[in-house]
């Protein structure tokens, strides 16, 4: 082609992966290859039902069996956490919001102590009318999911409706809309259903926790964001950010679904409870669909007003953001489709 450059440094030619031997040879070290003096070993009790109160619990049985140190519930840790805003406890508290939430956790001297533990976790629920449908949720007199959604703390950037399921609303105007449809040759109105999807990495989260005599904390995680993780824990717990550390290893695939933070904190206080030694949680591929983030759902209901020759001249777009039982990436996701 004349007058175009010809002979490129980069594009056309292949490029070595960085980390292609360390995988390929099997030397690359991720969170589950991770062991430590003294590892312990976390499994989550998950919840079976989409709405439900929690009316009682009951751990005795849990804490007899063989190898286990220690057995939590919601009421161990009342502080909330969230990327935006503060709506999510680490385990379930007073309610549960969605089929697979973390209800209790048994930490044991070995992964399989603690999976027959938790087995033995008593919780008596009382169901609550669910929501499985983003247009149903945000009508009027729908089932309320977070009844305290004015009283969460956030940032600047969340705008909650409260008294409905709307976490966070976020408008964009250009322009005269109006006008635009009245000088349309045509106009075109369409609806669009995108599901909630599960990123299905090759690896599933994987969270080591240490809580350090001397009050520091270590976390070894498989997480995107270290410096978020280490943010929110901060805020959370009420530590300085120099005081914590956290070290990402190689990650098996994220996709975004590792993005924000999940279950460090939760390890973190297992561990103070289990008198500072680590304990690792790593979710099952059945746990890794049900409780781990999922992309969200979308609804999408789209006016386009255009010329015969083509040009569009107005667009009114309705995005309906299915984050699911908790706001956590959807905000940033809203507000990146604008």
């Amino acid at each position: 082609m004349r007058g175009f450059q010809q002979d490129f440094r980069y594009v056309g030619k292949p490029l070595p992966r960085v980390d292609s031997y360390e995988k390929v040879t099997g030397v690359a070290e991720f969170a589950g290859d991770i062991e430590l003096p003294g590892m312990l070993y976390a499994k989550l009790l998950l919840s079976p039902h989409a709405h439900a109160k929690i009316v009682r619990i009951n751990t005795v049985k849990a804490l007899s069996c063989p190898g286990v140190v220690a057995v939590a519930v919601g009421d161990n840790f009342p502080f909330r956490i969230g990327l935006y805003v503060n709506d999510r406890n680490v385990l379930a508290r007073k309610k549960v919001r969605w089929v697979g939430e973390p209800v209790a956790a048994v930490v044991g001297e070995s992964l399989e102590e603690a999976e027959e533990a938790v087995e033995k976790i008593e919780v008596e629920y009382e169901k609550l009318p669910a929501v499985l449908d983003v247009r149903e949720a945000v009508k009027p007199g729908a089932p309320l999911i977070h009844e305290e959604l004015g009283e969460y703390s956030h940032s600047p950037a969340f705008n909650p409706i409260p008294g409905t399921n709307i976490a966070n609303r976020f408008t964009l105007k250009k322009g005269d809309v109006d006008s635009g449809f009245k000088q349309s040759d045509l106009v075109l109105e369409n609806e669009f259903m995108m599901p909630q999807v599960s990123h299905v990495q090759l690896e599933t989260h994987v969270s080591i926790g240490q809580y350090l005599p001397d009050g520091k904390v270590k976390i070894w995680t498989s997480a995107q964001s270290p410096f978020t993780v280490r943010h929110i824990l901060s805020v959370s717990l009420g530590i300085p950010e120099n005081r914590i550390s956290v070290y990402v290893p190689y990650i098996g695939g994220a996709f975004g679904g590792k993005a924000g933070i999940n279950f460090e904190p939760l390890v973190v206080m297992l561990s103070k409870m289990a008198g500072g030694r680590p304990v690792r949680l790593q979710l099952t591929r059945e746990e890794q669909f049900t409780t781990a983030p999922v992309r969200q759902g979308l609804y999408a209901k789209i006016k386009t007003g255009v010329k015969r020759s083509g040009e569009i001249l107005a667009e009114k777009i309705l995005y309906l953001f299915d984050a699911g039982a908790y706001a956590d990436y959807g905000v940033n996701i809203g507000r990146a489709a604008g």
